[in-house]
């Protein structure tokens, strides 16, 4: 202990002797060190570990403190650098409250999303590789895409025009987001169809389900077909018809569009090689 003691003394005594220049040089790169260190070494081996077990809390807890620890690292060295020059840290502090405050009046939006970006690290409703479903950005965007990063103020999100979106972090917080990768188990899709009144049930709900059963990525034996609604233009369907609806589970829900795609067009042949006749316009009465 007086060892270590004597070091310590000895190491003071050449850290004063140096120049206030050269002090406060070495104070940054201590702290660049500390970073890259805490960032690259401690936290990617915890990262490691992490990844083995079973908990999603040590993971959050890890994705966090990267987000944060740029900050922590700033506001140390710059403490330390005040006090090499002999700055008293209380009033700077107190001085830089009443600034934050004027800064964060007129930031209000950024610090909402990095407010915003603190409960969506820590709680994680998203996390990155996730499939979503978001509000739509434009008329010709999809909600539907892949988390590619969580950060302080904003999300990127790839969607599945391959766009990346950069979302506000305040804005996807207030969004309705449903995510599909947090449950292992397989999700239900569904198509809708209208067939004449003069096809037979039992025909149409057999050809569908042995159609669907046979498209590679449906899960076996999960399609039923119901009866939704005969013709009623209150229900948004304006043909005159019946009007089904076909469930199957996927085993993929990124698939979910060109499964879709395949089930209807598989659907046309099938319907016209059966002569099952769809529905059509109502024919308008003449006196």
């Amino acid at each position: 202990m007086q060892q270590i003691n004597h070091y310590t003394a000895q190491l003071l005594e050449i850290w004063q002797s140096w120049p206030v220049i050269i002090q406060s040089l070495a104070a940054v790169v201590i702290t660049v060190m500390v970073f890259y260190l805490a960032r690259f070494v401690v936290l990617r081996r915890l990262e490691k570990i992490a990844q083995k077990t079973d908990n999603d809390f040590d993971d959050r807890l890890i994705h966090f403190l990267k987000q944060f620890l740029w900050l922590g690292a700033l506001f140390a060295g710059l403490i330390w650098v005040l006090k090499i020059y002999g700055i008293k840290v209380g009033p700077v502090l107190a001085g830089a409250g009443i600034f934050g405050i004027a800064i964060g009046l007129a930031a209000k939006e950024t610090l909402a999303d990095i407010l915003a970006g603190i409960f969506l690290i820590a709680d994680r409703p998203i996390r990155i590789g996730d499939r979503i479903i978001i509000d739509k950005i434009g008329k010709h965007w999809g909600g539907w895409g892949d988390v590619v990063d969580i950060g302080l103020r904003r999300t990127l999100i790839r969607n599945t025009d391959g766009v990346v979106v950069n979302y506000p972090n305040a804005v996807l917080a207030a969004s309705t987001i449903k995510n599909f990768s947090v449950d292992p188990k397989p999700v239900r899709a569904r198509i809708r169809f209208q067939t004449d009144y003069s096809a037979d049930p039992k025909l149409v709900k057999e050809t569908v389900m042995g159609v669907i059963d046979q498209i590679d990525g449906i899960i076996d034996g999960t399609t039923t077909v119901v009866i939704r609604s005969l013709w009623d233009d209150d229900q948004g369907h304006m043909l005159s018809g019946v009007l089904y609806e076909a469930r199957y589970r996927l085993e993929d829900v990124k698939r979910r569009t060109v499964l879709r795609s395949e089930v209807l067009e598989q659907l046309i042949y099938a319907f016209n090689e059966k002569g099952i006749p769809m529905a059509s316009l109502p024919v308008k009465q003449v006196n």
